[in-house]
């Protein structure tokens, strides 16, 4: 008699987590199991870590209430850790609020953080869906005087609130919620290719080479973007 094949997911499940094993979350937001080291470089961290003038800029800015647990990393000035010591890397909706440039420096970064065969997993909104979606808008006569509006808000590639004074534009510089360069499939397969990386492939939720990632990745990531995961 046959016995039944495991599936990928039920032998992912059997994994033992390795508490030794560095894995960093970069970009973390509200997103924090403590399996995983949580970074974030949002300037609304940083402010809210000082006494009192940090209170009266969340009240104003509307700030996250920050778990304890997460650390302030930037991953174009670098992290405080040694090359190839990190197992797993992930990241969700935040290469593309980088410049191209930028996002060269975190991707060499990454790369150099993480051991031989760990694993690089992330997720950025896909500029296919939205040019398709412009393209099918443009050529509806009822929707194309909306189409460019749309694009550039549903992208955030636009701007369409106002920054006519101080407070306005500081609030503005501290949601850094604007697109800086959007990628599709092709263009994010041959970066992260161009940088070293091996076994390179588009993922969807739950396909994990490590069980671990499905703590930090959550299945409305994928809402209009792509999924990549790489080894190193």
């Amino acid at each position: 008699m046959l016995l039944p094949v495991q599936t990928d997911i039920q032998q992912l499940e059997e994994q033992t987590f390795n508490k030794s094993d560095k894995c960093l979350h970069i970009g973390c937001g509200l997103v924090t199991p403590e399996e995983w080291i949580n970074l974030d470089a949002s300037p609304s961290l940083k402010i809210s870590q000082i006494p009192v003038l940090g209170s009266l800029i969340k009240i104003f800015h509307h700030s996250p209430n920050w778990s304890k647990s997460v650390r302030y990393g930037d991953i174009i000035h670098g992290l405080n850790y040694p090359e190839n010591s990190c197992k797993l890397v992930f990241t969700a909706h935040v290469l593309e609020h980088l410049s191209y440039s930028d996002f060269q420096v975190a991707l060499t970064n990454i790369y150099n953080y993480l051991e031989p065969g760990g694993i690089f997993r992330l997720i950025v909104p896909d500029l296919k869906y939205y040019i398709d979606t412009y393209i099918q808008h443009y050529h509806d006569p009822s929707l194309a005087p909306y189409a460019a509006r749309e694009f550039q808000q549903e992208s955030l590639i636009g701007c369409s609130s106002s920054r006519k004074n101080f407070w306005l534009r500081m609030r503005e510089a501290l949601s850094n919620s604007r697109h800086q360069w959007m990628w599709d499939q092709p263009s994010l397969i041959y970066a992260l290719t161009q940088q070293g990386f091996s076994q390179v492939r588009q993922c969807e939720y739950g396909d994990w080479s490590d069980s671990r990632f499905g703590l930090v990745e959550k299945e409305e990531n994928y809402l209009h973007a792509i999924g990549i995961e790489a080894v190193k």
